[in-house]
């Protein structure tokens, strides 16, 4: 790339407020996965939801729209339609001579991403508490140079990225719908055993609502008379590197530390924290740390800790949680899982249960594992020969 182009003569910052128009034009976002598109009010914070966006910035279909905190992951893209964005968002209108879907594929390039990276030093951060946020300043971005190619070459290269990257975009989101297919066939499995045995069994009603009709023969038991029900006494800072004992946090990652106070058969779930409630579960037999805030059980007596295990993680969040206003407060307390009933066969039966469980979710989880495998590759590849093509280094007109 020889003969190449600053981008400040490409692209004009635009600093237009919305005003009047802001209640008449959509909500725009920008995303490192899908570019510019309409904030769905799922994705709203209620700041952003309620606020006036009187002074949020307008935004032209066409313009090229760039978070500035996240441009140097690939956080731009082409607006669709006329909108407002978050006044932290640069908006760029974009010279009419240059093919927006080039300029658009070579920003989000990785040779493109990786030079606004190094730009990025600080300069232009604003604090958020005590911390240096990081912005790409659009005079850094202007600095930046692109290839001086002919309107009638970014066309090419255009129309060939957008029939190549729709395919790999296809293949992509089938392998999606397999995970989730994949996943829904998991939860219906263990499910399904967990309710119903392996067995065809007479059935009664189990007295649980959500839970419908179980083996006869089964009980239906609190977790209170199955297991102890404690929580451990430690904080997160207590965590060292290289500790000898797992340490059982509120979140899914399992921490380290020197010491233990707990030993044998617990299954264990956050009563809070930033994994979500009813979400985040943890089996363990030996002996481990566990946080002030994580809900251990203990000393089973009827169940094993491993059945135990599949049930309350299946189970916790749409039957204990069901309606209880622990879900909005994202914290649990000790009666609610004290009075959760749990569906209890025979010790054998349990036994054959998690057997079969343990090989059909083994299954699954080989087919799923693939599958991502499958889309992280695909998107390496996309990536890759969006690079390649727009940095020359495959002629693409030889394939149109």
């Amino acid at each position: 790339m020889t003969d190449s182009v600053r981008l400040k003569w490409l692209l004009a910052e635009s600093d237009a407020r919305a005003g009047t128009e802001a209640g008449k034009l959509p909500l725009l976002s920008v995303s490192i996965s899908w570019g510019v598109r309409r904030r769905e009010a799922s994705d709203m914070t209620t700041r952003a939801a309620s606020d006036d966006l009187s002074n949020y910035k307008l935004c032209r279909a066409g313009n090229l729209v760039i978070n500035r905190m996240r441009a140097f992951q690939g956080a731009l893209g082409i607006a669709p339609e006329d909108g407002v964005v978050s006044p932290d968002y640069a908006v760029l209108q974009v010279d009419p001579r240059v093919d927006k879907r080039w300029l658009n594929y070579f920003l989000t390039s990785g040779f493109a991403v990786a030079a606004m990276a190094s730009l990025v030093r600080g300069i232009g951060g604003t604090d958020v508490g005590n911390v240096r946020t990081p912005r790409l300043n659009i005079s850094d971005l202007q600095s930046m140079t692109v290839p001086l190619v002919s309107a009638d070459e970014q066309r090419v290269i255009a129309n060939y990225l957008d029939r190549e990257t729709a395919r790999i975009d296809m293949l992509i989101e089938e392998q999606r719908r397999l995970v989730e297919m994949l996943r829904a066939r998991r939860e219906a499995a263990i499910r399904s055993a967990l309710l119903s045995g392996l067995d065809n069994v007479e059935k009664a009603p189990s007295g649980v609502g959500l839970l419908g009709a179980i083996p006869k023969h089964w009980r239906v038991i609190p977790a209170r008379h199955l297991c102890t029900i404690t929580t451990g006494s430690e904080d997160s800072g207590n965590a060292i590197d290289g500790g000898e004992y797992p340490f059982y946090v509120r979140g899914r990652e399992i921490l380290r530390i020197g010491h233990y106070s707990f030993e044998g058969e617990a299954v264990m779930t956050p009563g809070d924290g930033q994994g979500g409630t009813g979400k985040v579960f943890h089996y363990v037999n030996g002996r481990f740390e566990a946080h002030q805030r994580v809900y251990v059980f203990t000393n089973f007596v009827g169940i094993t800790g491993w059945y135990f295990y599949y049930y309350l993680s299946t189970f916790l969040l749409p039957v204990a949680l069901a309606g209880s206003n622990t879900v909005t407060m994202e914290s649990l307390r000790r009666p609610l899982l004290a009075d959760f009933r749990v569906a209890v066969p025979p010790i054998n039966e349990q036994q054959r249960i998690t057997a079969y469980l343990d090989d059909q979710t083994a299954k699954i989880d080989t087919l799923i594992v693939e599958a991502e495998r499958f889309i992280d590759l695909a998107r390496e590849r996309r990536a890759a020969l969006i690079t390649a093509a727009v940095t020359g280094q495959i002629d693409v007109r030889e394939m149109a």
